[in-house]
C-alpha cells in the first residue's frame, strides 16, 4: 500500500475509542498517511436534503481525533468522496494503492473508495478499522467487497 486514508476522524462523530486506537496504531508505518475532514457549510445538501447541521466550518467539532503530523495530508471535502484536486494530489505522491478506514463505512468510507477506484486507485478497507453511526457497517463492507474486490 502507497498510502492510508483515514476518514471523517472527528470530534463530531461518536467513534469508538478502540477504533481509534486502532487505527493510530495501523497508521504507524505509512510513508503516507491522508485524514481527510468532513466540512458541511451553509446551504449544502448535506443541510437541505438530510437536515445535518454538524461540522460547520471552523467548529471545534470538525477537527481530527488523531494528530496529523507534518508530512501528512490533510483534505477538507464538503461531500462523501474525494474531488478532482485531492484525487490529483494523490496521483502526484504516486499512490496507486490505498488501504481505507475510518468513518462511517456506510456513507464517506463507502464514498472514498468509489473515488478512488474511480481514479484508478486501488483500495483496500480493514474492517477492525472501520465503523457506522447507523449500524450498517456490514451491509457497507458487503458492498465495498463486491465493489471494489477489497474489504
Amino acid at each position: 500500500m502507497d498510502a492510508i486514508i483515514i476518514v471523517d476522524l472527528q470530534k463530531a462523530f461518536p467513534v469508538p475509542t478502540d477504533i481509534v486506537r486502532r487505527i493510530e496504531q495501523r497508521m504507524k508505518p505509512f510513508r503516507l498517511r491522508v485524514f481527510t475532514k468532513f466540512i458541511n457549510p451553509p446551504g449544502s445538501i448535506f443541510r437541505r436534503r438530510l437536515n445535518r447541521t454538524s461540522c460547520t466550518p471552523g467548529d471545534p467539532e470538525t477537527e481530527l481525533l488523531l494528530a496529523a503530523g507534518p508530512h501528512d495530508l490533510v483534505v477538507e471535502k464538503a461531500s462523501y468522496g474525494l474531488g478532482p484536486d485531492h484525487l490529483a494530489a494523490l496521483h502526484g505522491a504516486g499512490v496507486r494503492r490505498a488501504l481505507v478506514c475510518g468513518v462511517d463505512t456506510d456513507a464517506c468510507v463507502l464514498g472514498v473508495c468509489f473515488s478512488l477506484f474511480d481514479a484508478d486507485i486501488e483500495c483496500e478497507v480493514d474492517p477492525d478499522l472501520c465503523w457506522s453511526s447507523m449500524g450498517l457497517n456490514d451491509v457497507a463492507l458487503k458492498i465495498i467487497r463486491a465493489q471494489f474486490g477489497a474489504g
